[in-house]
């Protein structure tokens, strides 16, 4: 045990991998704004000191370079949608905040800083459990389960992967027991799920101007003309004005609704209802080639890591994202960040 703990540092952390580490502590910052700002200036302090360091390895992603220019391209076109009177359309600098471009560009930058200039930051794992105080306070405030389910199943995934057959049959018994004696539970958190995930689908190519008498509740974002013909079988010629379309190809950007963590599902009338989904989001706000890039780089990141215990993590990240809003709440975001860099400089340390 004693050796195993020595080899965490060896070699031994550099102090950019220190200062870097303290990155995993943001959801102790109270206010999503302050979180926000964070990320992006705390990134920038990060990648100011590695002007001064030589790369530790090399890494390079066509996914998320894809996904960096593809969301620049979009904040241009989804300009095209702001009315000139908007605050937004008035403050350039706001609307870049405001657009996400920013926390796209500096979510990839801290990536590749964390994962080409550190030197040894294992011991950041022993962190992070403390850093996520805050996340169980709320999961037990609202009886959270999704990260409970995304952990049991990535831990059956792995067991599978590496071929212990064994341990992999009785963990997967073990969870669908749970998953038995807590059923009416999971099938309350989990029952919009599908609605809302239905939804997002729908407002990736399409977005309707709703209004609740006379106030506008959803401002819409409109959608491609190929996509018309479609919609027009299901409602018919009341259809909303058009925007241009290169809006359903690049999404309808982001923060276009009056709470951007939230979404209007006209399933069954759940109303506003908060978004389960970051890679559908993501869609929604990006455009469905966005979705495309994401998965790409899921994908070869896992590929990366190869069946190693740490996939664990990734996998885990990975799942809760699909299951809840995760990627677009900077707190979680954060050490969504941290542990993605961990697992992928884990990976590419093994195959060096």
């Amino acid at each position: 045990m004693i050796k195993y703990f020595k080899t965490l540092f060896n070699p031994r952390p550099s102090l950019f991998d220190i200062l870097a580490s303290l990155f995993v502590f943001i959801p102790w910052i109270k206010g999503d704004f302050n979180r926000s700002i964070f990320i992006v200036f705390y990134t920038a302090f990060l990648f100011s000191l590695s002007f001064g360091m030589t790369p530790k390895r090399q890494y390079r992603s066509i996914p998320l370079s894809l996904i960096a220019v593809w969301s620049l391209v979009g904040m241009f076109i989804h300009s095209f949608a702001l009315y000139p009177s908007s605050l937004t359309y008035s403050y350039k600098i706001f609307y870049l905040m405001v657009e996400g471009y920013l926390f796209v560009l500096f979510g990839i930058i801290f990536l590749f800083t964390i994962i080409r200039y550190s030197t040894n930051m294992r011991f950041t794992y022993f962190l992070i459990p403390f850093a996520l105080i805050p996340w169980y306070r709320g999961m037990i405030f609202v009886g959270n389960t999704t990260p409970i389910v995304a952990l049991a199943v990535s831990i059956v995934i792995y067991l599978f992967l590496s071929k212990r057959f064994k341990f992999a049959w009785v963990a997967l018994l073990l969870g669908l027991s749970g998953v038995i004696l807590k059923w009416s539970w999971l099938c309350m958190k989990f029952r919009c799920r599908p609605y809302v995930w239905g939804q997002l689908l729908i407002n990736t190519f399409y977005h309707p101007i709703r209004k609740d008498a006379l106030n506008i509740i959803d401002p819409g974002v409109g959608y491609s003309p190929w996509f018309e013909k479609a919609l027009s079988s299901i409602f018919g010629t009341n259809l909303p004005n058009i925007k241009p379309w290169l809006v359903g190809v690049f999404g309808g950007g982001f923060s276009q609704f009056l709470n951007s963590d939230y979404t209007w599902v006209d399933f069954h009338k759940y109303g506003w209802v908060h978004l389960q989904n970051d890679y559908l989001h993501a869609a929604m706000c990006l455009g469905p080639v966005a979705l495309i890039f994401l998965v790409w780089f899921v994908i070869s990141s896992l590929k990366t890591i190869g069946r190693r215990p740490i996939i664990i993590l990734f996998m885990f990240v990975a799942l809760v994202c699909f299951a809840q809003l995760t990627m677009f709440d900077p707190g979680k975001a954060g050490i969504c960040l941290m542990i993605m860099a961990l697992c992928i400089t884990d990976g590419i340390r093994r195959n060096e």
